[in-house]
C-alpha cells in the first residue's frame, strides 16, 4: 500500500460496499459488509496508531528542548526575531 495507508484502507471499503449492492446473493452481500466493516476499522487503527507517534514525537521534542534550554541555559521565551527566524524555517521545511 503506497501512500495514505487510512485512505486506500477506506478506498478499499468503498470498494466492498460497492460490491455489495450490485451482489445478489444475501451471503455475498453480507460478507462484503463484513469486509468493509474490517478496512473500516483498520483505517481507523492507522489513523490512531499515526496521531499516538505525532503526539509522542511532539513530547520528545519538548523533552529534548527542555534540557537544552537546562543544559545550556537558555531563556524559557525566545526573543521575537528567533522566534520569527523558526518559524520560517519550519515554513520551508513544511513545503518541501
Amino acid at each position: 500500500m503506497a501512500g495514505d495507508p487510512s485512505r486506500e484502507r477506506r478506498r478499499m471499503a468503498a470498494e466492498c460496499l460497492a460490491l455489495a449492492k450490485q451482489a445478489d446473493d444475501v451471503r455475498a452481500r453480507v460478507s462484503l459488509l463484513a469486509m468493509a466493516q474490517k478496512w473500516l476499522d483498520l483505517a481507523e487503527l492507522s489513523e490512531h496508531d499515526a496521531w499516538n507517534q505525532s503526539l509522542r514525537l511532539r513530547a520528545l521534542q519538548a523533552a529534548i528542548g527542555k534540557e537544552v534550554r537546562a543544559l545550556y541555559e537558555l531563556p524559557q521565551e525566545l526573543p521575537h526575531g528567533i522566534l520569527t527566524l523558526l518559524m520560517q524555517l519550519n515554513e520551508r521545511t513544511g513545503s518541501d
